[in-house]
């Protein structure tokens, strides 16, 4: 048995994992750490402070590693994408404005987890905001259920959320690939639970009648983003945060004249 306990993030999106020591983990801790993140899509885990080595190593447990090939990697640590925020950043956040789902653009191997551990964060601002796609899921109109259930969307690279790639590839030197676009369902089903899958920050349409699509659409869109489905995350140095992009909708909050700096992976 493990010798950690779980308490619900706000609106019961997420979990906090306590009392956990992520640099001397056991099989049985990493097994239910996956079993909490397929039941409540994320989890937050206070004040770890782990070095690159350890971060990584933790990340390996839970999966394979995938290059973001978007973000450069920290030297001998290419898996470890960094996410600086500097005091004379005017531009909207990498990753700010929609909620999303990490590279719904892709069709195939697209990553499971993201995880981001802070380096560096304001005392009163930076936050992360996650919605629960199980929460906003279950909340639907059964009509509207109905009219999804089998519903596909299209999902591009070239969404509204690109704006704030293309800054930060502009800062960073590297240029922009080519966009991509991939069909995914509307509705997933997780370790059993249904859960919405809408990427407002890619989603292009929905397919289905097409007098209906883009009122759908809207609709879904504006559901997610409601408070009621909503966490906003307070970060401490050294916290260590890892969602389920196919339950998980996630966007970063503002960050004005002050350093922010987040390392991030992803898990496949």
């Amino acid at each position: 048995m493990t010798n950690f306990s779980i308490s619900p993030g706000k609106n019961n999106v997420g979990a906090y994992i306590n009392d956990l020591d992520l640099n001397n983990l056991k099989k049985d801790q990493i097994n239910q750490i996956k079993d909490i993140l397929n039941m409540y899509g994320v989890v937050f885990i206070k004040k770890q402070n782990l070095n690159s080595e350890m971060y990584q190593n933790f990340a390996k447990s839970l999966g394979q590693l995938v290059e973001y090939p978007r973000l450069k990697g920290l030297e001998n640590y290419p898996f470890i994408n960094v996410l600086e925020r500097k005091p004379t950043d005017k531009s909207v956040a990498f990753g700010g404005s929609f909620l999303h789902q990490d590279t719904s653009y892709l069709d195939k191997d697209r990553p499971r987890y993201t995880m981001l551990m802070s380096i560096e964060v304001p005392d009163d601002q930076g936050n992360t905001i996650f919605s629960s796609g199980f929460n906003s899921y279950n909340k639907l109109p059964v009509q509207i259920k109905e009219k999804i259930k089998n519903a596909k969307g299209i999902f591009s690279s070239a969404g509204p959320i690109s704006k704030t790639r293309r800054e930060l590839e502009s800062r960073s030197g590297i240029k922009s690939a080519q966009i991509m676009e991939a069909e995914h369902s509307i509705v997933h089903e997780v370790d059993g639970q249904k859960s919405l899958y809408v990427s407002p920050g890619h989603l292009m349409k929905i397919k289905i009648n097409e007098k209906e699509s883009e009122e759908i659409k809207k609709y879904l869109i504006d559901h997610v983003n409601k408070d009621e489905f909503i966490f906003s995350y307070k970060w401490d140095k050294g916290d260590v945060v890892v969602w389920d992009n196919l339950s998980v909708m996630h966007k970063a909050s503002e960050v004005k004249n002050c350093t922010r700096i987040m390392h991030r992976i992803t898990i496949k």
